[in-house]
Parts: structure tokens; C-alpha cells; sequence
């Protein structure tokens, strides 16, 4: 079997938690233009290089498919761009895929916030 040692890990909430996320027009300037309001959002799973996410909204991802996120993991609130990847329609709601367009801070953080949190958690379950 062979293993990708650069890929990294992948954590799964066992609730999904709330989100924001606003469309963006374009990732690649410095200061992004908002092209939607704020939206909610669930959560799923998230890794440093990507996040699935849940939202009741359609979004055409072909022609829209930058967005901004904003969540709290544990202490530190979080706002990152990402990409859209893909789609998938559910009972009530679209499942989205995200590849999160961050530098090795973001992903330390993520990482690092993570950590706290699940520690959090299983001190929760003691």
C-alpha cells in the first residue's frame, strides 16, 4: 500500500458546527470583493488544505467558486479563502467541498486550534 506522507489528516466533527461564508468575485487580489452577503453554514470536517461544509443555499460553483469562511475551532476565529472543488445535493441542502487557498500559518493554526479543541472535548467525556 502506498501512503502519501505530504497529504495531511482529516478531522469529522461529530456535531457540525455553525459557520459563516461569503461568495468572493476574486481570490487572487489583495482585498477581496464581496459579491454576496454572509451566509450560515455547517461544518462537517476539515483539514488544514480543505473543509466540506453544509448550506441549505445552491451555489454554482462553475461560475462562483471563491469563497471566504469564518469559524471559531476553539479559541482563535478563523477567516480563510478557499476554492470551491465540488458539490452534491442532499435530502435538504448541498454538500460543498472546499480547498482552503492558506499559507503554513493558517495551517498551523488550524492544526494548533484543532488540538485544543479535541482536547477540550475528550476532558468533556472524563
Amino acid at each position: 500500500m502506498l501512503y502519501k506522507r505530504n497529504e495531511y489528516f482529516r478531522y469529522t466533527f461529530e456535531e457540525p458546527f455553525e459557520a459563516t461564508f461569503r461568495l468572493i468575485k476574486d481570490a487572487s487580489e489583495t482585498s477581496p470583493e464581496e459579491i454576496s452577503k454572509k451566509g450560515n453554514c455547517k461544518m462537517i470536517d476539515i483539514s488544514p488544505k480543505g473543509v466540506k461544509m453544509y448550506s441549505e443555499l445552491l451555489i454554482a460553483i462553475d461560475k462562483l467558486n471563491h469563497v471566504e469562511l469564518q469559524f471559531q475551532l476553539d479559541e482563535e476565529p478563523i477567516q480563510i479563502i478557499g476554492e470551491f472543488i465540488w458539490s452534491r445535493r442532499q435530502k435538504e441542502g448541498f454538500e460543498y467541498g472546499i480547498r482552503l487557498m492558506g499559507d503554513e500559518v493558517s495551517e498551523s493554526l488550524i492544526i494548533s486550534e484543532l488540538k485544543s479543541r479535541r482536547k477540550k472535548e475528550l476532558e468533556l467525556k472524563k
